[in-house]
């Protein structure tokens, strides 16, 4: 749990943070208002505050009003006091010096806060930079202020709005690849020049980072291949392992999501079959991975019937054909939702192969996929298995070129992957293939409508 994070200026007992000029936790209430709570008994508004603040509710108001007191006077939780105070007429009025005290904290605050902290409240960005007691100051900012915003933002429009109530001011707005800035000052050349460089800026700074994450992902898999080579003994190479994935196809069209997607590969007790967990960042979710394409299909059938199973459902209904063709190339117009052709009765899962010297020779580099996920922004599960195949650079299996299918796209996107360790990640995101099921589609499907 994320710990709270004191961000108020504080000074003589009292505190100011977002607007908030506060005592004992408490804002100042209108004399008028106290009046109605205190005299001339407790109503039940009165009551309502004591029951939430206890006595800190009267110290409070005493504190801003300037009341000082002997605390002999205060028993209780303080309603004699309260009363005889405003009988007295002393909380009618806030001292100078308290709403001096106030706006000077409220200042001393803003001066804490980052354009970007800013950009919700139009009037802050103002009151910091561009007034002084409620006035146009040029000479407070002599400088060219840039708020950011998100593309889709609401409150850019609030920020230029603001901006064209003081006179003299001057604001223009930059787009670039990833924020809109709009850019104020008091020079007109100056805050559209800025205005004019903030795209092939803020793109030269895209691009850096980048790179820079580009060159970490690059030595992490150069770091792999150097232990590789160091390893001493018999080399046994297996697809098992955490794979760095990209695919040029959803970094272009959801970027934010694209900057860490994995393949995590683990074996399983079938020789030559193995199941994975992929994050494909939109798009995450089970694969199961082998040499053998019949192989695979009676594998995926069995682990279908077993979810079913788990999931108190008995009835299976697949059906439909598996050409192997598809597996590599587009997906045809018919197969947009396929079921896997069922498994042989009371044969369960494919027979463990033999360990012989054919066997053990070499390890097959083109490995078939099925496999089935969930989009991360909605939930939507889709049960039906696409298909793909993942062909190895070299018998290391280090890196590798593959190409499957995915529900929301017309045709099957490549992608290549490229080995971090030996080790699947216990931290990896993506489920289980039962996960995936047509059940466990229905139970997430009623879930997002309710």
């Amino acid at each position: 749990m994320a710990s709270y994070r004191d961000e108020s200026v504080k000074r003589d007992g009292f505190a100011s943070q977002y607007g908030r000029f506060t005592a004992h936790h408490i804002e100042r209430i209108d004399g008028s208002v106290l009046q109605r709570m205190f005299v001339p008994k407790v109503t039940r508004e009165g009551q309502r505050e004591l029951y939430h603040h206890g006595s800190s509710f009267i110290r409070s108001q005493l504190k801003h009003y300037g009341v000082k007191f002997d605390e002999a006077e205060f028993s209780g939780n303080g309603t004699v006091l309260m009363r005889k105070t405003l009988l007295a007429g002393r909380c009618d009025k806030v001292p100078d010096h308290i709403t001096a005290l106030q706006r000077q904290m409220h200042t001393e605050w803003l001066e804490t806060r980052t354009p970007q902290q800013l950009a919700t409240k139009p009037s802050w960005v103002m009151e910091k930079y561009f007034l002084r007691c409620g006035q146009p100051d040029s000479t407070k900012t002599a400088t060219v202020v840039g708020i950011p915003f998100e593309p889709s933002s609401k409150y850019r429009s609030d920020l230029v709005e603001a901006a064209s109530k003081v006179p003299g001011l001057q604001c223009a707005t930059g787009y670039g690849p990833k924020t809109q800035v709009v850019f104020m000052g008091w020079t007109s050349a100056a805050v559209k020049k800025a205005a004019n460089e903030h795209p092939a800026k803020e793109e030269k700074e895209v691009q850096a980072l980048k790179q820079e994450h580009e060159d970490g992902r690059t030595a992490k898999h150069n770091a792999y291949l150097e232990a590789l080579k160091e390893k001493r003994g018999p080399k046994k190479y297996s697809p098992v392992g955490s794979y760095m994935i990209d695919c040029e196809e959803i970094t272009d069209n959801w970027p934010d999501d694209a900057k860490n997607m994995t393949l995590n590969i683990r074996t399983t007790e079938e020789r030559g079959v193995y199941e994975a967990k992929f994050d494909f960042g939109m798009f995450i979710g089970a694969m199961v991975i082998c040499d053998n394409k019949a192989t695979l299909v009676q594998y995926c059938a069995e682990l279908d019937r077993e979810a079913e199973s788990r999931l108190s459902d008995g009835s299976m209904g697949f059906g439909d054909d598996d050409d192997a063709d598809a597996d590599i190339g587009n997906k045809s117009a018919s197969s947009s939702k396929r079921k896997a052709p069922e498994a042989p009765r009371g044969r369960g899962r494919p027979p463990k192969q033999a360990k012989s010297a054919e066997n053990q020779k070499a390890q097959p580099r083109t490995f078939y996929l099925r496999l089935k996920g969930q989009e991360t922004g909605e939930g939507q599960i889709y049960p039906d298995a696409e298909k793909g195949a993942i062909k190895f650079k070299d018998e290391r299996m280090a890196s590798f070129l593959g190409k499957a299918s995915l529900p929301f796209e017309e045709e099957s996107i490549p992608f290549t992957g490229r080995k971090i360790s030996d080790q699947p990640s216990p931290k990896a995101r993506g489920g289980e293939w039962e996960n995936y099921s047509d059940r466990a589609e229905g139970y997430a499907r009623r879930r997002r409508w309710r």
